[in-house]
């Protein structure tokens, strides 16, 4: 998770635009875009420098947060995805993360003090869905 809240905003903001494959990006422009949102949303009239953005890229890029975003230079002066249909927000969960998730949901469903109709139905749902993916892999 980002440490705080305008790098997050930072990282969306970046994701945005380089999902945008109508636009080339270069990293001025995604010092502005970034700049703009946390003005929009934040109220930050002082912006972001080059730096930033640089280190929210490999950032991105690395598995620091889990991203491992697939982000190329190409032309020598633009980013994008290598992988169009990429995004931050449409990360698939990983076997071992599945693999996690099952077994919380034991531990969950075990406790004595879970009781309600939607909670059983809710991970039901998400068991079976589950079991449904790790016998596939």
């Amino acid at each position: 998770m980002p440490a705080n809240k305008n790098a997050l905003i930072r990282y969306k903001t970046i994701d945005n635009c380089l999902r945008n494959r109508y636009r080339r990006w270069t990293l001025n422009d995604l010092v502005d875009a970034c700049s703009d949102a946390l003005y929009d949303m934040e109220g930050i009239t002082k912006g972001v420098c080059a730096r930033t953005v640089q280190n929210d890229l490999q950032v991105m890029r690395s598995d620091k947060l889990g991203y491992n975003a697939p982000i190329e230079v190409y032309d020598k002066i633009y980013y994008r995805y290598a992988d169009p249909d990429y995004s931050i927000t449409e990360m698939p969960l990983s076997l071992d993360d599945c693999k996690l998730l099952k077994k919380a949901i034991a531990l969950l469903g075990n406790k004595e003090n879970i009781s309600g109709d939607e909670i059983v139905k809710v991970l039901a749902k998400v068991q079976n869905r589950l079991t449904t993916i790790l016998n596939y892999a």
